[in-house]
């Protein structure tokens, strides 16, 4: 792919250098040769000299500048020639030994067509402005796509100077300025960027006019900046109309002619014209292009929303939780019974039918039938603990035994219910629980105030800078790094690059996002994991299909590591170890710890629906430090292994399923580059006895997790006849360091 002509890059370059060649003071031109000289180390040279020497010839007519321009283009043509071999010759001391040469010579050949002193003179006044034209030549070379420095600045308004000193000097006669017109131009374009943009460029021409055409001219000109300034909010015309007239206001304060005055006014006005001819979407994308204080703020409003949908995203995945918990909530208890109810009840369907109903004591007989209807409720016995009033005096005492054992059967078929509802209940109690320990850890993270670094910020935006990458802010937190760049010349290994440089470690974009804002994008960068992780899975169904399932997932710096081992074989073994897999990841995904993981796996195996035993085991790895939390519930050891032995590890739970309540087995290990953790199901393990496992893994010199779990299956085959009497599977992963590049050292 070619390179991008750099079209507004170069059209900046080319009226740079008209109007250094044509800045006159005293008769003298030391500027031209200094701004070519500081172009020809930005810009291609082929374009530029043609223009240089035609300049220098047609401000003065003088056949003898010719000589003196060649001479300036022959020296600097040697040194890019010389360049392309040796790539030295590219360096600013280069660079400025062969300007200083051709800035010499020109003075040299102007001595012989010039008074002496006056040719040293300019040769001064030139090797001083170089300086000068090297800074502003490389923001133009930028398109003035970054915060000005204090030096550049005073750069540019240098070479703003020198443009009015060739604008003061574009005259019809004596009193008809028609540079005029063009240094209204630049103010007027200035006054779009920002005040202080207008002002100091505006002050710079009239520098340049006092020197040429006069104070009188200066101090108008500066009186139209300062409106131009002061009314940079309203629209365009009007604002050139308010411009010209305080040009005009204090000019007839100096000029004795007000006809001169009205022609400069109506020259001036010419570069009003050009000013509204530009188009608003043009004047759009120029404000908001130099508007380095806007796009900085974006970052701030960035950083919060990415917060804000990160916090979403982790909502929504609690949210997954309660998608599975509540299908299994059915209601809600019922209320204790009314006792007193139940009965007067009992007793309107068996009192009325009594003999004795209408000598009854109500108040004993209602006491009486409120005890018996408790006694039948909670399951006691009410033959044997009859009250006294209903067993003595009460002629329907048989009635009241069958009513009673009515209730107790309703009631013993309630119980029941509330009993699968209490335990809805609990399952539902408990991952609340654990929704709320997530909770309470994101909303602990989120409240905590944003740390910034503000020696890392600067280094920051310093180096994308120098990468050739505008920033126009940038900020450092424990998060990773965020920075407003330009759209254009941002690229994702330009910003890897610049931060690693800064941060002393590896970082990546993570996201690059266009803003509202024209022409500007937001990155995310975050540090790179020490480690990497390889990993690899061999199995043999015994039916067909397996009842093991598995899973490796990369969770943000963690790596999650799953072995299930559903209870037999088959098809029914592989959809629940299946389930219990998905709801691991689901459940490490949503950021639960491993406690509550494995306590709602557990809760979901002992569904009556799906009422099964899976052995689990599950590493989970950290893959910046190293660690990593091996928890184990009724699965066969598993194994790491290193350069030179085995170590086992073995947990003594029962899997899951089979208890309500369950306490795995968790324990912390380091793992180091080069190790490897290996975890099989009891189809493999049950092949091999005694310390023989671990022996033939030790054995193994391979250290790549596809062989040895190839090695590991093929050889619990050969132990069982090559016909497996259970499903087998081997999983294993290990760490190795992340690739490093060498991004300590910049690149220029």
């Amino acid at each position: 792919m070619g390179k991008r002509i750099r079209y507004l890059e170069y059209l900046a370059a080319s009226v740079m250098l008209v109007v250094c060649c044509g800045g006159n003071i005293y008769g003298v031109l030391p500027f031209g040769a200094a701004m070519f000289c500081a172009l020809c180390g930005e810009f291609f040279i082929g374009f530029l000299a043609p223009i240089y020497i035609a300049c220098s010839f047609l401000f003065t007519f003088e056949l003898w500048r010719l000589y003196m321009s060649g001479a300036v283009v022959f020296i600097m043509a040697v040194r890019w020639f010389l360049s392309l071999k040796l790539p030295k010759l590219n360096g600013f001391v280069a660079k400025t030994l062969f300007a200083l040469g051709a800035i010499a010579a020109d003075t040299v050949l102007l001595g012989l067509f010039r008074p002496v002193v006056e040719a040293a003179a300019c040769g001064f006044v030139g090797a001083v402005f170089y300086y000068f034209a090297t800074r502003a030549a490389a923001a133009a070379s930028d398109r003035f796509s970054f915060r000005l420095s204090v030096t550049d600045a005073v750069s540019v308004c240098a070479v703003f100077a020198v443009a009015g000193l060739a604008f003061g000097r574009a005259r019809i006669t004596d009193a008809y300025n028609i540079g005029l017109a063009l240094g209204f131009f630049c103010a007027a374009l200035l006054s779009v960027i920002g005040v202080n943009a207008v002002l100091a460029g505006g002050i710079s021409i009239a520098l340049g006019l006092a020197a040429s055409s006069g104070m009188s001219a200066a101090l108008a000109f500066i009186a139209c900046a300062g409106t131009l300034a002061a009314f940079r909010g309203i629209a365009r015309p009007l604002r050139a109309l308010i411009g010209v007239g305080a040009f005009a206001a204090v000019a007839v304060l100096f000029y004795s002619d007000p006809i001169d005055v009205g022609i400069n006014s109506a020259l001036l006005a010419c570069g009003g014209v050009l000013f509204c001819l530009i188009p608003k979407r043009a004047v759009k994308a120029v404000r908001a292009y130099f508007d380095f204080d806007g796009s900085a703020r974006l970052a701030v409003r960035h950083y919060i929303n990415r917060v804000k949908a990160d916090a979403g995203a982790r909502m929504l995945a609690v949210a997954s939780v309660f998608d599975e918990t509540a299908r299994l909530m059915n209601g809600f208890g019922s209320p204790t019974p009314d006792y007193a109810a139940l009965g007067a009840v009992m007793m309107d369907g068996i009192c009325p039918y009594c003999p004795k109903n209408a000598t009854c004591e109500k108040a004993r007989a209602a006491a009486a039938f409120t005890a018996v209807a408790e006694r039948a409720y909670g399951g006691g016995s009410v033959i044997m603990n009859m009250p006294d009033f209903l067993a003595s005096e009460c002629a329907r005492t048989v009635e009241v035994s069958g009513a009673a054992a009515e209730l107790a059967a309703g009631a013993a078929a309630r119980a029941r219910e509330r009993a699968g509802e209490d335990k809805a209940k609990a399952i539902v109690t408990e991952r609340l629980t654990a929704v709320k320990d997530v909770l309470e850890n994101l909303g602990d993270a989120e409240a905590q105030p944003v740390g910034f670094d503000g020696k890392a910020e600067s280094a920051i935006a310093a180096e994308l800078n120098l990468s050739g990458v505008e920033c126009a802010e940038a900020f450092c937190t424990r998060a990773g790094v965020t920075a407003v760049v330009r759209t254009r010349s941002a690229t994702r290994e330009k910003l890897a690059r610049a931060v690693s440089v800064c941060q002393k470690r590896e970082y990546a974009v993570t996201a690059l996002e266009k803003t509202q804002a024209a022409g500007w994008s937001v990155a995310t960068l975050k540090r790179k994991p020490a480690y990497e992780a390889a990993y690899a899975r061999a199995g043999v169904a015994k039916d067909g299909i397996s009842g093991d399932s598995y899973s490796f997932q990369k969770i943000g710096d963690r790596f999650l590591v799953a072995l299930v081992d559903g209870m037999g074989s088959g098809a029914h073994a592989g959809e629940t170890s299946a389930a219990a897999v998905e709801l691991i990841e689901c459940f490490y995904k949503a950021g639960f710890d491993s406690q509550s993981v494995l306590s709602g796996v557990n809760r979901f195996l002992k569904l009556p629906a799906t009422e099964s035993y899976s052995a689990a085991d599950v590493a989970v790895c950290d893959l910046d430090g190293g660690t990593v939390d091996i928890i184990k519930i009724g699965a066969p050891p598993c194994y790491i292994k290193t350069a030179d032995t085995v170590l086992k590890i073995e947990g003594s739970s029962l899997p899951i399923g089979v208890l309500d309540e369950m306490r795995p087995y968790v324990t912390a290990k380091r793992l180091y580059p080069g190790q490897m953790l290996i975890m099989v199901t009891d189809g493999v393990s049950d092949r091999f006895s005694g310390d023989e496992l671990p022996e033939f893994i030790n054995g193994l010199s391979a250290f790549n997790p596809e062989k040895v779990v190839n090695a590991v299956i093929n050889r619990a085959l050969a132990l069982s006849g090559d016909s497996p009497k259970d499903d087998m599977t081997a999983i294993a992963f290990r760490i190795f360091d992340a690739p490093k590049k060498k991004f300590l050292m910049r690149n220029f």
